[in-house]
């Protein structure tokens, strides 16, 4: 898990003029992979809607994402504690929340599939997105 965490990052943080014109990413589904996806897209500067099913879901995700950004300011922010609240309001700040996909995807610029694997599902809700996101 760790060393996709660093790729993903990697991914993200790549200077490369297509990556330059991601400002809004869109994760589809809010589980453990979505979440951490919303979280390093959001760690690296876009903006984030992550969208599941109820808010209740998406709630909980949120609140995974900031325990785990409490652990890298136990790290990284040991000496500097405004400076590690100021850092998980920044990124949490860039996360928002949708129940419909449709909607979510209209302004977005990347959309990533976390949702369950199952392919009849998945392939519902390509078709749903592919008349929704912008071409």
């Amino acid at each position: 898990m760790a060393q996709i965490f660093r790729t993903t990052v990697r991914s993200f943080a790549t200077t490369s003029s297509r990556q330059n014109a991601i400002k809004t990413v869109t994760v589809i589904g809010g589980g453990l992979m979505g979440s951490g996806i919303a979280q390093v897209a959001a760690t690296t500067g876009h903006q984030v809607v992550m969208v599941d099913q109820t808010d209740d879901i998406l709630g909980k995700s949120k609140a995974s994402i900031q325990k785990s950004l409490q652990r890298v300011v136990k790290k990284k922010f040991a000496e500097d504690p405004k400076g590690g609240e100021q850092f998980v309001s920044d990124i949490l700040g860039r996360i928002t929340t949708q129940t419909d996909s449709n909607a979510a995807v209209a302004n977005s610029d990347l959309v990533i599939e976390a949702i369950v694997e199952n392919i009849d599902v998945k392939k519902k809700l390509f078709s749903s997105l592919d008349k929704a996101a912008p071409q």
